[in-house]
């Protein structure tokens, strides 16, 4: 069997045992939730059935080779800063949350990794970098009545 077959089957494992042991057991969810995508379980669920998807995708679909060229070989040493770069990015969002709310520090990352994947179109990027933070939070907060960390912003919920 191929290597990316091998891998799907093993992803489908994988969704499987979480679709179906480790969400309904670690998850507690309360009966009176007024709707399904407020629920806790809802986007685990909806990430472990993607996830179990795309592995059902990968042991179906024909690959073109297993066999990694010595270009891809090549390759992978030049991608690790890239990765290393992305990872900085993540760990620091994480740490600022805390202090600065969710807002700025989700408006600097878009950025940050918009900037660090090649984007150069300055309008475009902090359109997207102010309005997707802003949004996302007016919906949780305003929608879903879900409190999240708003550091200098705290006035607009109290």
């Amino acid at each position: 069997m191929k290597e990316s077959r091998l891998l799907g089957a093993a992803v489908v494992a994988i969704g499987t045992l979480a679709l179906f042991v480790l969400i309904p057991v670690g998850i507690v969810s309360p009966s009176d939730v007024p709707a399904l995508a407020l629920a806790p379980e809802f986007w685990p669920l909806v990430i472990a059935s993607i996830f179990t998807l795309m592995g059902i995708l990968m042991t179906i679909a024909p690959g073109s080779t297993d066999r990694k060229t010595t270009e891809e070989l090549r390759l992978v040493p030049t991608r690790l800063p890239r990765l290393s770069g992305f990872l900085a990015i993540l760990f620091a969002f994480y740490f600022v949350v805390p202090y600065l709310g969710m807002i700025l520090p989700a408006m600097a990352m878009i950025i940050g990794l918009c900037w660090f994947t090649g984007e150069r179109r300055w309008p475009l990027l902090i359109l997207v970098a102010v309005g997707i933070p802003l949004i996302l939070a007016m919906f949780f907060l305003f929608v879903a009545n879900i409190p999240i960390p708003l550091g200098i912003f705290e006035f607009i919920y109290s």
